[in-house]
């Protein structure tokens, strides 16, 4: 018992690494829990953006009139004057969010190209600093004018007062739209569920720093052959060693994992305790993983000031294509492949999916052990190249 004291001395000799990689960095992720955006019960229904524009009719048709009104009608539409200097620094001030300009001969153009199978004019648009609400209003504006050029085809023989008209009426219309919150057992988790994946970045740094630390203290040379110059047999010296290097992962475990319950709400866990439950566990599975390393770097050789870079780096690496930092779906298919040899990807996928899921079936159970085993692999496989590395190390 003596080696595996020792051990947890070591750890405990520096609170700054445990301090700062888990319970600072455990911090970090309930605040990015905090910020988690999920849909509420009491969702309000649609209602359309309006913005800002200021509208330049210089064809002063009835055509470029009936545009403007609409224009009117679904934003809010400001007096500027026609000038270039007032144009600009109504964009430059935030007066309005674009300017629209009616060119003209507007109403000309559009009835000719509309009749005879042309290209309708073009709106000129200038953007402010809210690009969203531009593009939206310019878009709307296209609209508008592709109405208006589909209805003088299909009459040509109506005026453009008629045009306008007929053009007023549909784009008046619009479907009825309100947003309706699915009835999720598990929608509550939605904020564990981003905290434990921004933890596979906490876990991979504290684990590969504390454990590693430990494990290239006690394997130096003179403590080596101190150690093996003892009675105690080489196996349970090697056993003794391991069990602190785990004491020192389930706590980091479970001190990461008490603060994402606590910062998600305890609530999340008296609804779905099961997932939850399953869920840590398969973070608990994650830690091998970092554990797995942190013995792979001691048995190369890899000092403490290494064991901070790559553990951050590692981690920063690991955690991005876990889909910790941007959603794997909205990535390159290269990125999305390469994910896919990240065992925080597998993790997240079977956190995800115990999460997620109202009540545990037989195909969440598959799913979550799945990722679970494949993360296993993971961590057997950075081990398997630690041994490697320690039968071949010299004693000196």
């Amino acid at each position: 018992m003596r080696i595996f004291r020792t051990a947890l001395a070591i750890a405990f000799k520096h609170p700054i690494y445990l301090g700062v990689y888990v319970l600072f960095l455990s911090l970090i992720g309930s605040f990015v829990t905090g910020g988690a955006a999920y849909v509420e019960e009491d969702t309000q229904t649609y209602e359309p953006a309006r913005a800002s524009l200021a509208v330049i009719d210089r064809d002063d048709s009835d055509l470029s009139e009936a545009l403007v009104g609409y224009l009117s009608r679904i934003h809010d539409v400001a007096d500027v004057p026609d000038e270039e200097f007032a144009l600009q620094d109504a964009l430059a001030t935030n007066q309005v969010d674009a300017v629209i300009i009616v060119p003209q001969g507007f109403e000309d153009v559009c009835l000719s190209a509309a009749r005879s199978d042309g290209e309708l004019p073009r709106l000129q648009v200038a953007y402010g600093g809210y690009t969203q609400a531009s593009a939206f209003a310019e878009q709307q504006a296209a609209r508008w004018v592709s109405l208006a050029g589909a209805e003088a085809a299909l009459e040509p023989e109506t005026s453009a007062a008629e045009v306008a008209a007929a053009v007023d009426a549909a784009a008046g219309r619009r479907a009825d739209v309100e947003v309706e919150a699915a009835e999720v057992a598990t929608s509550s988790a939605y904020p564990l569920q981003t905290y434990l994946s921004f933890s596979t970045y906490t876990l991979m740094c504290s684990v590969v720093v504390c454990v590693g630390l430990v494990l290239s203290k006690m394997t130096e040379p003179d403590v080596r052959r101190r150690m093996l110059a003892s009675p105690l047999r080489p196996r349970r010296l090697g056993l003794n060693m391991l069990l602190g290097c785990l004491v020192i992962t389930v706590g980091v475990w479970a001190a990461t994992s008490a603060v994402g319950v606590v910062s998600s709400g305890i609530g999340t866990l008296v609804v779905a305790p099961a997932q939850v439950m399953l869920a840590l566990v398969a973070m608990l599975v994650f830690a091998l993983v970092p554990l797995s390393v942190a013995f792979m770097l001691a048995m190369l050789g890899v000092g403490e000031e290494g064991l901070n870079a790559l553990g951050n780096i590692g981690g920063i690496i690991m955690s991005f294509l876990g889909g910790a930092w941007v959603p794997i779906a909205l990535l390159g298919d290269a990125v999305q492949t390469a994910a896919r040899f990240s065992p925080a990807f597998w993790t997240n996928e079977a956190v995800a999916s115990l999460l997620s899921a109202p009540q545990l079936t037989a195909d969440v159970l598959a799913e979550a052990g799945c990722g679970m085993g494949i993360t296993a692999l993971f961590a057997v496989a950075f081990a398997a190249i630690g041994l490697a590395a320690a039968r071949s190390r010299p004693l000196q």
